[in-house]
């Protein structure tokens, strides 16, 4: 009897094995390049948004012949009127029609009547441009904030208060302080000031201050203006979200993670140790340890953090920089020669 021979038109188990272990070694060696350019656009996007907001500060600036203060405490007896600088920011990002809606005569709280609720309405819209793609959450980030009475003892008879606000992921440079600041000047050499102030920092009626160009001696183009920090109520150690307890949520909302929070403009860094918690524990780590108001800077970028130049100027900054550096580069005035990282 005569055989039939057909062509065979399959695959034997042995070759379709094969292949399959060759796409995926494919999509291994693909999957981190394609995770690489997505990052890439996210932190120049990112950078982008930092490079806005320092136009709109220089266009405020040639408009009032000042920057705005990081926040102000205005009204000498309570109620105080708490506010941010975000809001004077509005006209100049080309948000005129929402800083129409503001009235800045009241603090933006629920506690605050008619207008400071209205006022809360305009602090939480989320705005693109201070949202960082690379920060979790979206840009729709909306948390809950708030301040104890008496502002911690800063403002005797200042009534508890709360707002909504949404994120910024972009922090002001307010200052430097201790333990980070000793640990910085430490490695100058003598004679360098002791001047620790950023360019912008909190005005009063008790303290009027006015914030010029001119007043940063150091130069614009070695001073920085702000800094990435990731916002919102969420806090992180590292890329690590820490879980908060009860008792803490309360020091979660006073983070300032938001552009129309007032508490943006008060971040007097001191630093904090690698793996912190929350609380935080002070140490020498400036960036990528902790996103906590007063701990440093904070991204989701991988090797460090996008800061704003008081030239408008966006520079990355490597999360392994020495602390005289990133201190130098915070103070307006101290007369330090900061060499490159």
């Amino acid at each position: 009897m005569q055989k039939q021979w057909s062509d065979r038109k399959g695959f034997t188990l042995v070759e379709l094995l094969v292949v399959i272990a060759i796409i995926g070694v494919m999509v291994g060696l693909l999957l981190p390049a394609v995770q690489a350019a997505r990052e890439a656009a996210r932190r120049m996007s990112c950078g982008n948004n930092l490079k806005q907001i320092g136009l709109a500060f220089h266009n405020y600036e040639s408009t009032f012949r000042a920057l705005p203060a990081a926040y102000g405490i205005y009204l000498p007896a309570p109620p105080y009127n708490l506010q941010g600088f975000g809001v004077s920011l509005l006209p100049f990002m080309e948000q005129t029609a929402l800083a129409d809606q503001y009235n800045s005569s009241v603090s933006a709280t629920n506690e605050g009547g008619p207008i400071g609720i209205a006022n809360v309405a305009v602090i939480a819209t989320p705005l693109p441009t201070f949202i960082c793609p690379s920060s979790p959450g979206g840009p729709s980030r909306v948390y809950n904030g708030g301040a104890p009475a008496n502002f911690g003892g800063a403002l005797p008879g200042f009534a508890a208060s709360t707002w909504r606000a949404a994120a910024s992921d972009y922090s002001i440079t307010t200052g430097v302080r201790n333990p980070y600041w000793a640990t910085a000047i430490a490695a100058l050499p003598p004679g360098v000031g002791d001047n620790r102030e950023g360019a912008m920092r909190e005005t009063s009626f008790q303290t009027p201050r006015t914030f010029r160009m001119a007043g940063i001696i150091d130069g614009t183009s070695n001073t920085f203006l702000m800094g990435e920090r990731t916002g919102g109520d969420r806090i992180y150690s590292g890329t690590r979200e820490v879980v908060l307890t009860a008792a803490l949520l309360p020091l979660a909302a006073m983070q300032g993670g938001g552009w129309g929070d007032p508490l943006l403009g008060e971040n007097w860094m001191q630093g904090t140790i690698r793996n912190p918690g929350f609380p935080i524990t002070a140490g020498a780590c400036a960036i990528n340890c902790s996103n906590v108001r007063s701990a440093g800077f904070h991204s989701f970028h991988p090797g460090g953090c996008h800061f704003l130049l008081a030239d408008a100027s966006v520079q990355f900054v490597s999360d392994s920089v020495q602390p005289m550096i990133v201190a130098g580069r915070i103070t307006r005035a101290n007369g330090e020669i900061i060499p490159t990282e």
